[in-house]
């Protein structure tokens, strides 16, 4: 055990409390007086709806004595640390069908297998052609010949790409931007690290933003790569035709509208008129594939597009030459399309040929600059389906904005400069097999009737990210949720079902193939899934329709006033807003109605979502995403090189853990399943 592991416990690691509440013949515990992170229970137990306190709704939940067991466990023998220590220190980042996922899933699985839990198993929901792993990697800065490195570099790659074999030292030379700037260089390009300009990284901000313009560069350079090889490209005869429509094919550009702003996109599509539809449909900066299932009645056309984030679903209603219509994403949400028949005639673009001529001198690689001090690392496109054979040559490296700021202002002082990466990427032919962890215990009245926690165990694998606040944390907290449980043996009349998902990070892959590998009757018989996914802190409640808003606010009632955070007390205290003192450092679980935009309660749960609940709710099946309360800051380290250990804040994962816990033992002892609509009545009432 690490000596943070030892600094964050709060007693001995015994696994059993007072023998007349759990069952258990021993126990050690610490008075509460020595845990600054627990309060005893308040003299009347109390909800917190829509951010007003108010009595515990008074519906049959959990055995009391149970639930208080849990709560003890959960404040004085918290082990939600250890298993997050264990997984950023001992096995590290966890992307997808890597080694370190596979390691960590089976970790997991021995974890529950250890603590008792039933019908413990690896769910495998699919395969992937080439595993990648990324080992050490380093960037270093060299000025004018120094012997040693003037400065050490932040970055990341695309996952998924080819790295370095061993460190590869080589000028910094800037991408040429016009053709007598190529000439000037021309020379130097031979083993040079082509630094990228910081214009044509720029974009949408953010990591969609970043990490969309790496993707398609990557992809772009491979394509000049083939025609290259190909002959496409002789610039002893300029203005040979560059991305000319294939044969057969007429081609249809517009735009993608996404957050009232136009992505363009191509539709290449074949005649319409036969029997057998096909095309390839391209959204700038996210995904190039073909189309599927492709049909033509009258004018409207559909299709479907898989593509990184799952399958999406595009109609056109074509009106002469030209056509507006929408793309439905797998989450559910809708967006506007549109496109015109474009009969040009490209030629080779300037900054093109300037490319091919650029990769055609044998650069080491590019370097591009993130847009502030994080480095977000996301994956190249076609990564699930690419053979090693598929795989480019050329590599990407971004860097944070200091250290390209560092590199062009040397660069435009005139200065010798030099970078060196070293990038361990390790490509491994498959098929991998990957999997989601699944732990159960069985329900001694309702077992065929379930309620599950889970947190996706895949995180990216960028440079020094360790996969902390994404999302360690909240497979700790899922894993510290089964341990308590099965701890105090907790004895639930439904079924709790804890689930760590992968493929996560590339589009809700897990947990999209669970739901599908489901019964309608098994769907049928699921209560609630909740997901933690928001980092370090804590779960300080979630949303909920009107229908569900008592039970869930009578299941997590015995939470509120237990947990405690001294540095919030502090805070509170210290402001100017004395409304804040009565509750403060108290960590309190808000259970909110879902409204619209004019204030009406919703009568369906929301279709979409970026993580696991998004692919439950999509069919009905009540999905949670615990609202994450307190002072950290998620984007800091989401998807980034500080996504490390040291973000974690022990009170918050320590009350998200027992919250989640008391939660499902409460549910699973309610009088009925979550209610999944909002009945005509109930819609009244709450509107009145």
């Amino acid at each position: 055990m690490s000596h943070l592991s030892r600094a964050l416990r709060v007693a001995t690691p015994t696994a059993c409390l007072l023998a007349t509440l759990a069952g258990c013949s021993t126990s050690s515990t610490v008075a509460l007086d020595d845990n600054p992170y627990a309060r005893p229970a308040p003299a009347s137990p109390y909800a917190v709806v829509d951010g007003e306190k108010v009595p515990a709704p008074s519906i049959e939940m959990g055995d009391r004595r149970t639930v208080e067991a849990i709560i003890s466990e959960g404040q004085t023998n918290n082990r939600v640390m250890d298993h997050l220590t264990h997984l950023t220190k001992e096995i590290g980042p966890r992307l997808t069908g890597s080694k370190a996922q596979a390691d960590a899933a089976r970790w997991a699985e021995a974890q529950f297998k250890a603590w008792g839990l039933d019908n413990v198993s690896l769910h495998e929901w699919g395969t992937i052609a080439t595993r990648f792993d990324r080992g050490p990697s380093s960037g270093v800065v060299y000025v004018q010949g120094a012997e040693e490195p003037n400065r050490d570099l932040e970055f990341t790659t695309l996952a998924w790409v080819k790295g370095t074999d061993g460190p590869v030292r080589g000028h910094a030379v800037r991408m040429p931007a016009t053709m007598e700037e190529l000439e000037a260089v021309r020379e130097q390009l031979d083993g040079a690290w082509v630094v990228v300009p910081m214009q044509y990284a720029a974009g949408r901000r953010g990591i969609r933003g970043v990490g969309g313009q790496m993707r398609n560069r990557h992809e772009e350079r491979a394509e000049i790569r083939q025609k290259l090889e190909d002959g496409v490209y002789d610039f002893d005869t300029q203005g040979e035709v560059l991305g000319a429509v294939p044969d057969g094919m007429s081609r249809w550009t517009g735009a993608f509208v996404y957050q009232g702003s136009d992505i363009p996109l191509i539709l290449d599509l074949s005649d319409t008129s036969g029997n057998e539809i096909t095309g390839v449909f391209t959204v700038e900066g996210f995904h190039e594939g073909p189309v599927e299932n492709a049909t033509m009645e009258g004018d409207v056309l559909t299709f479907t597009w898989p593509n990184p984030m799952g399958e999406s679903a595009v109609s056109f209603a074509f009106d002469g030459e030209k056509a507006t219509g929408t793309a439905t994403a797998s989450s559910g949400d809708a967006y506007d399309v549109r496109i015109a028949l474009d009969d040009s005639e490209p030629t080779v673009e300037p900054s093109e040929m300037i490319l091919a001529e650029v990769l055609r001198a044998g650069p080491a690689g590019f370097v591009s600059s993130s847009n502030d001090e994080r480095v977000w690392t996301t994956s190249k496109s076609g990564w699930r389906d690419s053979e090693l054979a598929d795989y480019a040559d050329d590599i990407e490296v971004s860097v944070r904005a200091s250290d390209y700021d560092y590199i062009n202002s040397r660069l435009t002082d005139g200065a010798e400069v030099e970078l060196e990466f070293d990038l361990d990427h390790r490509l491994v032919a498959g098929p991998i097999p990957v999997n989601n962890v699944i732990g159960e215990i069985v329900g001694t009245e309702k077992p065929d009737e379930v309620v599950i926690m889970s947190a996706h165990l895949d995180s990216w694998n960028g440079p020094g990210s360790e996969g902390c606040t994404d999302n360690g944390t909240g497979s700790s907290v899922t894993m510290e949720t089964a341990r308590l449980l099965a701890s105090v043996g907790a004895r639930p009349k439904r079924t709790l079902r804890f689930i760590l998902w992968t493929g996560e990070e590339q589009g809700l892959l897990g947990s999209r193939a669970y739901v599908e590998s489901l019964s309608d009757e098994e769907r049928a018989k699921i209560s609630a899934v909740f997901v933690d996914d928001g980092g370090t802190n804590y779960q300080g409640g979630t949303p909920a329709l009107s229908s569900m808003v008592d039970y869930l606010a009578a299941a997590t009632a015995p939470l509120n006033g237990r947990f405690f955070s001294p540095t919030d007390y502090e805070a509170a205290m210290s402001d100017d807003n004395p409304d804040n003192d009565a509750d403060a450092g108290l960590l309190l679980v808000n259970i909110s109605t879902l409204r619209d935009r004019d204030g009406n309660p919703v009568s369906t749960m929301p279709r979409g979502g970026g993580s696991d609940h998004a692919s439950f709710n999509a069919i009905g099946i009540p999905g949670f995403f615990w609202n994450e309360t307190g002072r950290a800051v998620y984007r800091y380290g989401w998807h980034t090189q500080h996504d490390t250990l040291d973000l974690a804040i022990p009170e918050y994962l320590m009350q998200s853990a027992t919250n989640s816990a008391v939660t499902l033992y409460n549910l699973s002892c309610a009088p009925d399943l979550l209610p999944r609509a909002v009945s005509e009545e109930t819609a009244t009432a709450s509107n009145r």
